[in-house]
């Protein structure tokens, strides 16, 4: 029996399994690796073509419209990263745990606190949830204004540094949100209610998670219609 191969990845073996993906499709991937010629496990081929070579990934900083579906999306599911994923087009339930791990949680422990206590809770509702719908809310405007413009050119928006500047009282800082959104197709209002239960789930007293008529998920749906989402 060979040896299988470990370590990086190499432009050929990364051309062989793109290859033989695009001619027979994915699944069954130990035999996929054997049938592509291919010195690797299958695991290590799926998680390849998942992680960096599938054409639908998504490149870049995490946006703050994704942000604030992660957040949504964990209070209801926990660390179901693959699950969450689903409604995320294009990233990878790693890529979605390590924004989790390296954002919210270093957040949390800035705080002095748990990423899942009511006090981290409160944080997010009363600072987190509002600017990052502010942002979206801003760069569904400046969009809208910008498609019926025909003089002028789109301008993409960029946040002012006040808007993006967390209360220094509460260990925030700038770099808490990634850089001027760019806004993509996610899945449809349909889709999503039905994801969440039919229902609206916003942030509650106490700490907790209540619905409402006024959720993040009406704000959501309401930017995405508006942008052509």
């Amino acid at each position: 029996m060979e040896e299988l191969r470990r370590g990086p990845w190499t432009v050929d073996e990364d051309l062989l399994l793109v290859n033989y993906v695009s001619q027979h499709g994915e699944g069954r991937w130990n035999a996929l690796a054997r049938s592509a010629g291919l010195k690797r496990t299958g695991k290590s081929c799926r998680l390849r073509w998942l992680n960096y070579l599938r054409p639908d990934l998504r490149r870049g900083n995490i946006t703050p419209q994704e942000q604030l579906l992660i957040i949504e999306l964990h209070s209801r599911w926990g660390n179901r990263w693959s699950k969450i994923a689903r409604l995320l087009p294009g990233r990878t339930d790693n890529e979605i745990k390590n924004y989790w791990r390296t954002r919210v949680q270093r957040r949390a422990k800035q705080l002095r606190c748990d990423a899942d206590s009511e006090a981290f809770k409160e944080e997010t509702r009363r600072l987190w949830i509002p600017r990052l719908l502010e942002r979206i809310q801003a760069a569904s405007a400046v969009s809208t204004a910008s498609a019926s413009s025909s003089s002028s050119a789109a301008v993409p928006w960029q946040p002012e540094p006040a808007m993006v500047m967390m209360h220094s009282a509460s260990g925030w800082s700038e770099d808490c949100f990634s850089p001027a959104p760019q806004l993509s197709p996610f899945p449809g209002a349909g889709e999503m209610e039905h994801l969440a239960g039919s229902t609206d789930v916003v942030p509650g007293g106490g700490g907790g998670w209540a619905r409402g008529p006024t959720s993040t998920w009406t704000v959501l749906r309401a930017t995405m219609q508006g942008t052509g989402g």
